[in-house]
Order: C-alpha cells, then structure tokens, then sequence
C-alpha cells in the first residue's frame, strides 16, 4: 500500500476576476487628467503602412485615445478604435468582444496592446479580430516583447511577455503573417477565411 496523498487539484482559475484585476490599472491611467497613457499615433511610418493598403475602413483595437484613427480620418480614411478604458474610443468593449458587425474592416490593427492582454485571452482577441475583419483581410500589428517599464500600484502593465516567435505562431492560426515593410518593428499579413 502507498503511503502517497492524492494529488489535490489546483483551484480554477478565475479569468474574470484576473480580467478585472488588469481592467482597473488602465481605468486608473484613463481617470488621471496628469497621465498622457494611451496618446499615440503611432508615428508616420504607421499611418504610411496602413494607409498604402488602401482601406475603405480600419479597426484599432485597444485605440487608447484614439489618436490612431483619427489621424486616419483626417487623411479620408473611415474607421472606429476600440478600448474599454478611454472615453476617446468610438466603441467602449474589451478587446475580446467587440459588439461591431463582422467583416466590416479591410484593415485590423493593434499597436502595442496584445501584450496587454492575459495569455489566455490572446487567441480569442485574434479570432475577434479575424471575425471584424473581411474575408482576405489584412490586419498591421506592433507588440512588446519586454516587461512594461511603467506600473500602476506597483504591477507592470504587460502580463504576456513573450518572444516575438510565440506571437508569430498564435498569430498564424488566423491569418498569414507577410514580410512586408516595417516587418522588423509590424506585424502585417493577410486573415484567414472565416
């Protein structure tokens, strides 16, 4: 007879309140009328990257404050940025439901959110994303690979960091990744058909 303990089983893990727990440090970044958190546009390579392939409509997801599209806007290209956090957005949702119609955008992009994200929300933002983009979508990505630098209650803000090849392979279950311009800093491709 073993003397051996049955092994006990971890406890569930609480996605929503791990959710919860990340939503708060950006909605403390949001409400600080000091922090300029969020306020980028991402530079003119960015807007020259996307805008070289001739979108009708773009979604940002994770558009902080917007800027992104509405420096689109300005050049005459339509578009809606996504964030749960930044009252700037157009659609107030967390990345992972997005409450827009399918296929409405020829281009997705993302600028330094993913990493944002719970590892475990990762491949369901992805699919949310091919979901809001058209059938040969292209999608224009830009994700850390390193520990945030800055900290809200004393909590870094990236809870995925991983190396560039994890993300390659996550992203390549929707879409297929390019080597386009701006692949060194961009991640650009082509989605998947639904």
């Amino acid at each position: 007879m073993s003397d051996a303990k049955p092994a006990i089983p971890a406890p569930p893990i609480d996605l929503e309140a791990r959710r919860e727990h990340e939503r708060k440090k950006y909605l403390a970044l949001a409400a600080d009328p000091r922090s300029t958190y969020g306020s980028s546009n991402h530079g003119r390579f960015a807007y020259d990257l996307v805008r070289g392939l001739k979108p009708r409509f773009v979604v940002d997801f994770g558009c902080g404050r917007n800027d992104f599209v509405r420096h689109l806007r300005r050049r005459g290209v339509d578009g809606l940025g996504i964030d749960f956090a930044f009252p700037q957005a157009d659609v107030k949702a967390p990345m992972h439901r997005v409450p827009i119609s399918s296929g409405i955008a020829d281009v997705v992009t993302c600028f330094d959110a993913l990493e944002h994200l719970l590892p475990e929300e990762v491949d369901e933002v992805l699919a949310e994303m091919r979901r809001v983009g058209v059938e040969g979508g292209r999608f224009v990505f830009s994700i850390c690979t390193r520990p945030s630098t800055i900290k809200v209650a004393g909590e870094g803000l990236h809870p995925t960091v991983r190396p560039r090849a994890w993300w390659l392979e996550r992203i390549n279950e929707v879409g297929r990744v390019g080597q386009g311009p701006g692949s060194t800093r961009y991640i650009t491709g082509t989605f998947n058909n639904a």
